[in-house]
């Protein structure tokens, strides 16, 4: 082979080269350009989004709980006619129960049902009293009566419960009113003033018809 055959032979070789490393290069690039596009770009603003959305929920908060109502346990004792008391059950199945309440060897003789008004522009309410003695001493206790919308009167386990306890030298304790509220107790007129001879107890609730007393209406007793 002359010399010019080899000059020619060797640059068409490097030539060659030449062309197989751009078309080499064109084929990363095209390949490049493509992973590009088939992988979008994520900005800030959708990195802190999902990241946000990932992170657990607030645990600090509250929770709101739904408390269950208290059922109402009232008893239909009586009801108004004509701004007199119409006793439905009879007042002598209220004395066991009163004696029952007072829990202290206290003997309960009277029951009733007792309307308290100041004056007549005034709401009226409505007391069951039981009337007792202990050691010689009057003693009285008072539960505060829910009026139903067509004037009947129930005694339910939530009534407050207040009594007046009196000694010897107090011979009759009972209570004070004001309004249509008890607001104290004290010695009929003319007897010792005082205040340790006529005590106000308060609680809140009763026991009164809760012991497995079961009320007979009078009703039921004429058809029994």
């Amino acid at each position: 082979m002359n010399s010019f055959s080899l000059y020619h032979y060797i640059s068409s070789a490097l030539n060659l080269r030449a062309v197989l490393l751009g078309l080499l290069g064109l084929m990363i690039t095209a390949s490049s350009c493509t992973n590009s596009e088939g992988i979008p770009e994520e900005s800030d603003t959708d990195f802190v989004d999902n990241i946000e959305a990932m992170a657990p929920a607030d645990t600090t908060a509250e929770a709101e709980i739904a408390l269950p109502e208290k059922k109402y346990d009232g008893q239909l004792l009586a009801q108004v006619v004509f701004d007199s008391v119409d006793y439905i059950v009879p007042r002598e199945q209220l004395l066991q129960p009163f004696i029952l309440e007072f829990g202290d060897g206290t003997v309960v003789d009277k029951v009733m049902i007792r309307k308290v008004q100041e004056d007549k522009a005034s709401e009226p309410a409505y007391y069951v009293v039981g009337i007792g003695m202990l050691n010689g001493a009057f003693r009285s206790m008072a539960l505060q009566l829910d009026v139903a919308s067509d004037n009947s009167l129930y005694l339910s386990s939530q009534a407050t419960k207040f009594i007046c306890n009196g000694n010897a030298t107090c011979g009759f304790c009972y209570f004070n009113f004001k309004g249509n509220k008890i607001v104290g107790c004290s010695c009929e007129s003319g007897q010792s003033a005082d205040s340790s001879d006529c005590k106000q107890q308060v609680s809140e609730g009763n026991m009164l018809l809760k012991r497995g007393v079961k009320l007979r209406r009078y009703r039921e007793l004429e058809e029994g």
